[in-house]
């Protein structure tokens, strides 16, 4: 992964270059060096995030049921101790990678007019509500999206735990299970955020901004959701591969 970290920071060092000597200077060069970059810089971005998903799953393959499986199943440890590493390295490196892409998104975003627009976005949510409920909000987008990225990678997890019980067609079985439980899952959260924002009064109070009470229901309902969904995959998971290895 450090290798993607490294491009991403090269891509976003060349846009800000870029744009200084647009600033300096408008050529049709520039303009499209900019947008061929700033492309870049999204697929990178996008790649990184995807790439890191997958070495999870590859890594929790290879460890625990391809040939390093037969080292791993010797250490003095117990076979939900080995879970809950791989577990927490995985979700260790997403928000890495989450990180290292949000600051390069700061690095390549970040200008007087950026800052200029973020605060007038801050001062409208602390005029609207307050300055804790304005914090809090923030804080919650910033939760929401975690255990979103974690909820992908324990679908794939789970696919894994499932499709590796079964001795024909593991691969095949671990798509369709991590798929097929995270599309199930997701519409069953769309059903349920649609059912509690039915009995929430919606009301606009200034500027767009939805009531107090609006906001802090769904989004802890939100937040809520994704937390039980985590932990429901992680103890499932945890269960299945409890009940033994099939070490290819």
């Amino acid at each position: 992964m450090p290798i993607y970290y490294v491009v991403l920071v090269l891509v976003g060092i060349a846009i800000r270059i870029v744009e200084y000597l647009l600033n300096k200077e408008s050529s049709l060069l520039l303009v499209i060096a900019d947008k061929v970059l700033v492309s870049v810089f999204i697929g990178c971005s996008v790649s990184t995030m995807v790439t890191c998903i997958m070495r999870v799953w590859g890594r929790f393959v290879n460890n625990l049921y391809k040939d390093e499986s037969y080292l791993t199943h010797t250490l003095p440890v117990t076979s939900n101790q080995l879970f809950a590493s791989k577990v927490f390295a995985g979700i260790s490196s997403l928000l890495m990678s989450a990180l290292v892409i949000a600051i390069c998104v700061a690095l390549v975003s970040v200008s007087k007019d950026t800052i200029d627009a973020l605060k007038i976005m801050w001062d409208s949510l602390v005029d609207m509500y307050n300055n804790l409920f304005a914090i809090c909000f923030v804080v919650g987008i910033v939760l929401l999206v975690a255990l979103e990225i974690i909820y992908m990678m324990m679908a794939g997890i789970l696919g894994i735990t499932v499709g590796h019980r079964s001795n024909n067609s593991k691969a095949l079985i671990s798509i369709v299970v991590g798929i097929g439980s995270y599309c199930l899952l997701s519409s069953v959260s769309f059903v349920i955020v649609y059912i509690v924002s039915k009995y929430i009064d919606y009301n606009i109070i200034g500027n767009g901004f939805p009531t107090t009470n609006y906001i802090k229901t769904m989004g802890i309902a939100s937040l809520v959701i994704y937390l039980v969904y985590d932990l429901l995959y992680y103890f499932l998971a945890r269960k299945i591969l409890s009940k033994g290895v099939n070490v290819e």
